[in-house]
């Protein structure tokens, strides 16, 4: 396989994984995570009878089970290629990706086997995003291997700006997998900003404990993220970050405005599953912006040299 066939394979697969997070996210809102009660198997079969929440459940593992045998299928021929050895980075992004597939597969088996528990809800939802990501990150390296691009150097505050959302935006697509595995979403009623009616600074943030807490907590780390995206926008906005630092801002900002939405009209199956999909948008555009940081030239190093170069002249 050519090098541009192999990027367009890791593209491919990030995109199909992509639909498989929206995927297990219309299980959960339809109510279908328990609609095959065993796992492996579905009622002890490989292909059960199926209705429409069996369809949705046993879909979601056979599409996952698709996206399991592609990675394998791209390592194989990534090695074949020779890319475990000649492109940087490459072999330890897909030895990480491949541990981050391991574990999804078990907490897939655990979410079914403890019963919806929380915490394996908000592990399988952030660690399927983390294992997308990493398939992104796969996917930039292979790019930049086969056709690398010319970037402008970069400030070191433009740098700390695109890791600050690498830290903030995983922890808030982690506290959104608590608050949907916890039945949080409308722990606060169907009221906005205020969480209790009431229109004080009591009011907005009533108690940090139990599910009201944890809602409260969500929309507090909501607010900060909006701030930080924006901030980082105009931080970006004369580098080589620039169309992605937008691209991340619009996308919080879509997000904070779904997450008001499905306060506000009690939790719409179509409003969820866009916030749900948002998220993973939201997360894989901020990884994206970290990889391009990490590709760029330090500005001081270019400052650096563009003296040395000056001196030689002289």
């Amino acid at each position: 396989m050519s090098s541009r066939r192999l990027v367009q394979a890791c593209f491919a697969l990030f995109a199909v994984t992509t639909v498989l997070l929206v995927f297990g996210s219309t299980v959960r809102v339809h109510g279908a995570g328990l609609a095959c009660p065993d796992w492996p198997l579905c009622f002890g079969v490989v292909v059960p009878e199926l209705d429409f929440q069996v369809f949705l459940e046993w879909g979601h593992r056979a599409l996952a089970g698709g996206v399991s045998l592609g990675f394998l299928a791209l390592g194989a021929t990534a090695r074949a290629a020779g890319w475990f050895r000649s492109v940087r980075g490459w072999s330890m992004l897909y030895g990480v990706a491949a541990a981050a597939l391991a574990t999804q597969i078990v907490l897939g088996g655990l979410t079914v086997l403890e019963l919806l528990a929380e915490w394996t809800v908000a592990s399988h939802l952030v660690t399927g995003n983390t294992f997308a990501a990493l398939l992104l990150a796969l996917a930039h390296t292979a790019r930049e291997a086969d056709a690398p691009r010319a970037r402008g150097a970069l400030a070191a505050s433009q740098r700390a700006m695109a890791m600050l959302l690498m830290v903030l935006v995983p922890m808030q697509l982690a506290m959104g997998g608590l608050v949907a595995g916890s039945q949080a979403g409308l722990a606060c009623g169907a009221t906005w900003p205020s969480c209790t009616g009431a229109p004080t600074l009591q009011g907005w943030f009533p108690t940090m404990s139990g599910l009201v807490g944890l809602q409260v907590q969500h929309r507090l780390l909501a607010y900060t993220l909006l701030v930080v995206a924006w901030a980082n926008l105009w931080v970006q906005r004369r580098g080589s970050l620039a169309e992605v630092s937008r691209l991340v801002a619009l996308l919080v900002t879509a997000q904070a405005t779904l997450g008001i939405a499905n306060v506000l009209w009690q939790l719409p199956v179509e409003v969820t599953l866009a916030h749900s999909a948002g998220a993973a948008l939201t997360f894989q555009a901020t990884v994206w912006q970290l990889a391009e940081s990490v590709a760029s030239p330090r500005r001081e190093a270019a400052s650096v040299a563009s003296l040395r170069t000056a001196g030689g002249a002289a």
